[in-house]
């Protein structure tokens, strides 16, 4: 093999390796609550794109905070927001899970 095929070999390898790795990347999941004229966002957060490590976060007005985090059970982080989003919804809170892009910070 010469170095030029040599090169392109090892390139075509790291594209490869790169979108795999960026195709199974996990996305943050949003719910939006809403009341009245008040706002809320429940947010499974994946700092590192896998399901671990996870936060549950919680916006309301300008603050955040992480309300649960894990870092070696997986589901836990989505089981703690789901119970919350449940919680929210029987204190009159009106809840959906919402993509990205539709929730203005």
């Amino acid at each position: 093999m010469t170095k030029l095929h040599k090169y392109f070999a090892f390139a075509l390898t790291f594209v490869l390796a790169s979108l795999a790795t960026s195709a199974n990347a996990i996305d943050n999941r949003k719910t939006l609550c809403v009341h009245a004229d008040k706002t809320r966002v429940i947010e499974v957060v994946y700092p590192e794109g896998n399901r671990l490590p996870c936060e549950v976060q919680y916006t309301k007005g300008d603050t955040t905070q992480t309300l649960w985090n894990a870092k070696n059970k997986a589901g836990y982080c989505e089981n703690k927001a789901a119970e919350f989003v449940e919680k929210q919804i029987g204190w009159g809170w009106s809840c959906d899970l919402v993509a990205d892009s539709a929730v203005k910070e």
